[in-house]
């Protein structure tokens, strides 16, 4: 509590002056630039926010991005300056110095309210300066400007990915964003399978935070954060709330996101000649029975092959070890650039459930086959996968995608391949 104590006079007294003033903000904006933030934790939200720039957003005059500490090569990228060349500011948001991140009702309301000093505490902004704006097409790198602490820029629009509820740090910059501008606007894009299985939550969690921040700010969550933005909308399950708006997408725009995140992310992906590809599970369903997870990619292998199959290891898989009996796919690109540069053309994806084979379609309309083997995982895992109407509806919209019922039709389809 001392830090909010110690803050300037007149930083202190200029906030409270938005606090009773804050519409004359908002009429500024109304004829000012428009300018939209997304905020970004993965390799994967990073590839979907870059459509979106693509397609929904190529109106806007500013495009920012705001990239997090959730995946450490992120954080490296953003310190070689890997990002600024695509957007006019790129904040760096470390959750690590978010000191508590379940405050009191008190801190809270003055965070929302007044003051939110935690969002300086973490932000910091960096940019290509004026003179080298021509490397936004050209080069990697550029002159950069370097600012922290830092303060958010207003903006009309944020997107970010959050199936279920918002993470801590899309919280403390909702909490200024909302008080620079009362009229912000708030979208969800998919973070893959659980954006189409799992219903949003607002940034203000509690009908009594809503209350007060639609009669204090004018801030209504119900018409102000309500669209979900996905390449299928089809594939959202019923219980998914929000509004569902698709991700258009074409030739044009892959190409172009592909030569984005190539720069970006500094990956090529590596050909490989095997035509079998099993992707390996994590253990956020804990796996019951390792044996019985590891027997039926065994028997696979020895129907296509020694040579012909690898297994691409879930980074957060514990069983994925098998001692040597299937080859290893070795590539530090991430799976989706992997995709978009054509390493997964005529091949066949394999896995209990894997959401990343899905992606292959949704992102960049591969035409590699894939095979689910959720029906035939017996006693592999503790609890049961039950996101048959998702899968059901995977093998309707595209083509190539199969989940046998049984091993002698697993066994079929890989002798059709």
């Amino acid at each position: 509590m001392f830090e909010l104590f110690e803050m300037e006079q007149q930083e202190y007294l200029r906030h409270c002056e938005y606090f009773y003033n804050n519409r004359l903000t908002d009429d500024r904006m109304e004829h000012s630039m428009k300018k939209v933030l997304g905020i970004v934790s993965t390799n994967y939200h990073l590839l979907v926010f870059l459509f979106l720039k693509e397609t929904v957003l190529k109106e806007y005059d500013q495009i920012d991005l705001a990239v997090t500490d959730k995946t450490p090569y992120m954080e490296e990228l953003f310190e070689r300056g890997a990002f600024a060349p695509y957007f006019t500011n790129v904040y760096f948001a470390d959750g690590r110095k978010i000191k508590n991140p379940y405050k009191n009702a008190f801190v809270t309301l003055f965070e929302s309210f007044i003051y939110n000093a935690t969002t300086r505490q973490i932000v910091t902004r960096q940019k290509l300066r004026k003179e080298d704006t021509a490397l936004q097409t050209e080069k990697q790198t550029g002159e950069l400007e370097t600012l922290f602490p830092c303060r958010l820029d207003t903006y009309d629009d944020v997107f970010f990915a959050s199936p279920g509820m918002p993470d801590e740090i899309v919280k403390e910059l909702g909490k200024t964003l909302i008080k620079q501008n009362k009229r912000v606007r708030f979208h969800r894009f998919e973070d893959g399978f659980a954006s189409y299985t799992k219903s949003p939550e607002h940034l203000v969690s509690t009908p009594l935070g809503r209350k007060l921040y639609r009669l204090i700010l004018g801030f209504d969550s119900s018409k102000q954060e309500k669209e979900l933005y996905l390449f299928e909308p089809y594939l959202a399950e019923a219980d998914v709330q929000f509004e569902k708006i698709k991700i258009e997408k074409g030739s044009r725009e892959m190409e172009a996101v592909t030569k984005q995140a190539r720069r970006i992310l500094q990956f090529e992906s590596r050909a490989f000649e095997e035509k079998y590809v099993f992707l390996g599970q994590g253990t956020e369903n804990v796996t019951k029975n390792p044996e019985t997870y590891r027997r039926l990619p065994l028997e696979i292998m020895h129907q296509v092959g020694y040579d012909n199959m690898v297994i691409k290891p879930h980074p957060r898989g514990t069983h994925d070890d098998f001692h040597g009996q299937i080859k290893v796919y070795r590539d530090d690109c991430p799976f989706e650039l992997a995709v978009a540069g054509g390493a997964m053309e005529g091949k066949t994806l394999i896995s209990y459930y894997s959401t990343a084979c899905v992606s292959a379609k949704l992102l960049f309309n591969s035409s590699c086959r894939i095979i689910f083997l959720t029906k035939l995982a017996g006693d592999s895992f503790n609890e049961k996968c039950d996101y048959e109407e998702y899968f059901d509806k995977v093998t309707k919209i595209f083509d190539n995608v199969y989940i046998p019922e049984s091993r002698e039709e697993l066994f079929a389809l890989l002798g059709e391949s």
